[in-house]
């Protein structure tokens, strides 16, 4: 059955302040705090809880190429195409979301049991996007050799790459501590937005 108008709009709603979410808690945490996460992902995850699959991946693909494209213009450089292949990352995240999200009885269960939900979604999402990330920048670092980096993990990249592990192997390992912690932080972050909607009536969230 084709979704109608008021639905798709309320779709469309709900995937645009899940994406000024995510730039705001990039400007907030990354660019004004300086804190050392991702902290990209906490609308990609409450849309994903409120509308499923498709506008999960909707709001993380088109958030790559947004933030892509900003910081291209902000800083009065040329633009790398290849900085929205992160969407993959986002992707990545998204998938292993809704696979454990799809059964929304898990999380009425109990609050332990949903805590314990939210873990392993963070979990197999860090190691998820770590790989993709991970394969994202080795590529983008072989291509744009002696790029100045300035990602959470550019320190555990310099570490891993001391210990003669190779571009592929440090990239992805070097993500993983950050990730984890950025995945815990976002899921759950997330998930409460997911909540809080659901109690207000928002669009798809019950």
């Amino acid at each position: 059955m084709s979704a109608t108008p008021c639905s798709l709009m309320r779709t469309v709603l709900l995937c645009l302040a899940a994406e000024a979410l995510n730039f705001a808690c990039v400007l907030l945490f990354r660019d004004a705090l300086c804190v050392p996460l991702f902290a990209d992902t906490v609308g990609t995850v409450a849309a994903t809880f409120c509308a499923g699959l498709v506008p999960g991946l909707v709001v993380a693909i088109l958030f790559n190429v947004l933030r892509a494209l900003e910081l291209s213009v902000a800083g009065g450089g040329a633009l790398y195409p290849w900085d929205m292949l992160y969407a993959l990352s986002g992707a990545a995240i998204v998938l292993c979301t809704w696979a454990f999200s799809r059964k929304r009885e898990n999380f009425c269960m109990n609050g332990t049991v949903t805590v314990l939900y939210l873990v392993l979604i963070a979990l197999v999402s860090a190691f998820a996007s770590s790989i993709v990330g991970g394969a994202v920048e080795a590529m983008n670092r072989r291509l744009f050799s002696g790029m100045v980096y300035t990602s959470p993990t550019e320190h555990f990249v310099r570490a891993f790459l001391g210990e003669q592990l190779g571009l592929p192997v440090a990239c992805v390992i070097a993500r993983i501590p950050v990730s984890v912690l950025d995945r815990l932080v976002c899921t759950f972050s997330g998930f409460g937005v997911y909540r809080l909607a659901a109690q207000k009536g928002g669009p798809h969230c019950g």
